[in-house]
């Protein structure tokens, strides 16, 4: 699966968690330490304006902006417009500055949608919502986080430990395992 086609589906897979949110689960934990959804889905839809600003060339705000406030319906359509707007074959096939370094436009997508697809689940978690991740995506996920984020030596800053699971585990098992998630 290639980036944009994972960031299509991911788009799809938040817009429809994002719909089965209340007003009531603003303020609810979830399983990324000391997020609530609100934080969580802001820091998603900064990733996104961020990565989509740095393929466009432009270099990050001085300080992020509330992007949810118009609501989280509101706010995740306006930086999975920009991030689909910015994902040109030009753009993906070009090196860009991202605040977490120099890299392919390809690539700066497939970090962003990783980071998206993960954090889809802890949405789902916490809101108590089914996820309807396929394994495609999942693995696709779990592909671009390995490379990036070793197993070993992780400080549990953005990453926990990796929790075992069992080899006939599914994608979105060994994804979640990955990122120190409990499956």
């Amino acid at each position: 699966m290639d980036a944009k086609t994972a960031m299509e589906q991911t788009n799809q897979l938040v817009t429809g968690l994002i719909g089965g949110l209340t007003p009531e689960h603003r303020e609810v934990s979830t399983p990324c330490d000391e997020w609530t959804v609100h934080d969580l889905l802001g820091h998603m839809c900064g990733g996104a304006h961020m990565v989509a600003g740095g393929m466009q060339g432009q270099a990050p705000p001085e300080e992020m902006p509330d992007f949810l406030a118009d609501g989280p319906a509101a706010g995740w359509a306006a930086a999975a417009a920009h991030l689909a707007e910015a994902a040109t074959p030009e753009a993906l096939a070009a090196t860009h500055q991202m605040p977490f370094g120099e890299t392919s436009g390809e690539m700066a997508v497939a970090v962003i949608t990783a980071d998206h697809v993960t954090h889809a689940w802890d949405l789902a978690r916490a809101t108590g919502q089914d996820l309807s991740l396929s394994d495609d995506l999942a693995q696709f996920a779990l592909e671009t986080w390995k490379p990036l984020v070793p197993a070993e030596g992780r400080t549990g800053d953005g990453f926990k430990a990796a929790v075992p699971v069992s080899d006939d585990a599914s994608a979105v098992d060994r994804l979640v395992a990955y990122t120190g998630r409990q499956p």
